[in-house]
C-alpha cells in the first residue's frame, strides 16, 4: 500500500502479467482456444483480480492499464492480429471488461455479506434500513449508506457495496444461491454492455 491508497504500486506489479502473456503468445498456436482460456485464467486473471474488492476503487488510469492486459489476453485466445478491435472479441468470448469485472466481483461480495457467506467483520459493515427504523417505506430492504465526507471514505467497500446493492434489481438481490446471482448478474451486465 502507498500512503495515498492509490494502489499504483500494486497495479504496476499486476501489469507484469504482460510478461506471462508474452510467453503464452509465443506458444499460442500449440494450444486449442479452450486451453488458452484456462491458461490465461490461471496464470494471469487470478493474479490480476486478486483482492480486487480492496483495490477496485483505484484510478481510471490504473483500470486502463489492467484493461490493456485483458485486451492482449483476448487477442491471444482468439488468435487475432495486434490492431484488431477488442470489443467484438470480448463479446465473442463472453468476457466482461475490467471495470465490469470489478463491478461484478464487488456485487457478488456484497451478496455474500448480505447472506452471511462472508466473514462477520465484512457482513457487519452493512445495515438494512429496516434495522434502523420501523417505518414502512419502499426502500425498507435497502442498505443504509454510510455517511462519509471525504472521497477516501466514499471509496471504502462499505460505501461502495451499499450503493451497489441498492442499485441492483430486487430480482438479483433475492437470488437463492451464489451460483444463481453470478449467472444472472453476468447475463445482465453482458446484455446491457457493448
Amino acid at each position: 500500500l502507498d500512503s495515498h491508497l492509490t494502489y499504483d504500486c500494486h497495479i504496476s506489479n499486476v501489469s507484469s502479467c504482460m510478461a506471462k502473456l508474452c510467453q503464452i503468445n509465443r506458444a499460442k498456436n500449440s494450444f486449442h482456444g479452450k486451453t488458452l482460456k484456462q491458461l490465461i485464467s490461471l496464470l494471469v486473471f487470478s493474479k490480476m483480480l486478486y483482492c480486487s474488492t480492496v483495490w477496485s476503487n483505484t484510478s481510471a488510469t490504473n483500470i486502463k492499464k489492467l484493461q490493456l492486459v485483458q485486451n492482449f489476453a483476448c487477442k491471444i485466445v482468439t488468435k487475432t492480429r495486434k490492431f484488431d478491435h477488442v470489443t467484438p472479441l470480448l463479446r465473442e468470448l463472453n468476457w466482461l471488461s475490467v471495470d465490469q469485472l470489478l463491478f461484478f466481483r464487488a456485487t457478488v461480495m456484497t451478496y455474500k455479506c448480505m447472506n452471511h457467506l462472508a466473514p462477520s467483520y465484512l457482513s457487519s459493515k452493512f445495515v438494512k434500513r429496516s434495522d434502523i427504523h420501523n417505518r414502512r417505506t419502499r426502500n425498507r430492504e435497502a442498505l443504509q449508506i454510510p455517511f462519509f465526507r471525504s472521497a477516501s471514505g466514499q471509496r471504502s467497500f462499505a460505501f461502495r457495496g451499499a450503493r451497489l446493492w441498492n442499485n441492483i434489481s430486487p430480482e438479483l438481490r433475492q437470488c437463492a444461491s451464489l451460483k444463481a446471482i453470478k449467472e444472472k448478474l453476468k447475463s445482465h451486465i453482458l446484455a446491457n454492455s457493448y
